[in-house]
């Protein structure tokens, strides 16, 4: 059974969104010491573009090897649509709807951030996945250093 930590990160709408990514970054490059891939679910192409950049720079002597396209079967891949190719370790879904394969997965990670129409979606989709009986964790995300990693 997928195991569901939500991380909320806390400020205000632009900094909880530059911060998400970065988190995203942090939970991509832990779970790629351990050898696992990760799907991060986003359908808002602006975050993509954004996420990529960040991707290339995360870490300075190197980069988080990703791709937009599953069958380019990078570690990461940033996922815009239905196609959820062949990963099933971990999930970041840093949209406010969950798709409907996200149980394939091991490990998902859901960001709570920006708009209160985002935030209340994701208190729904907690209620959601505490209703079906998946276990949960949640923590609230001052900093980065810190966070809660899930592999």
């Amino acid at each position: 059974m997928t195991k569901i930590h939500f991380h909320q990160l806390q400020g205000d709408r632009e900094d909880t969104i530059t911060r998400a990514l970065q988190l995203v970054c942090e939970l991509a490059n832990e779970a790629g010491k351990k050898q696992h891939s990760v799907l991060v679910y986003c359908r808002d192409t602006a975050l993509v573009q954004n996420l990529q950049q960040d991707l290339w720079q995360h870490i300075p002597s190197s980069f988080l090897a990703h791709s937009t396209s599953a069958e380019d079967h990078a570690p990461i891949y940033l996922c815009s649509g239905d196609e959820p190719g062949d990963y099933h370790d971990m999930m970041i879904n840093l949209d406010s709807d969950t798709p409907n394969w996200f149980s394939r997965f091991e490990h998902l990670a859901e960001l709570i951030y920006g708009t209160e129409t985002q935030v209340q979606a994701k208190r729904e989709r907690f209620a959601h996945y505490k209703h079906m009986g998946y276990p949960l964790g949640f923590s609230k995300v001052e900093n980065l250093k810190g966070a809660p990693v899930l592999l």
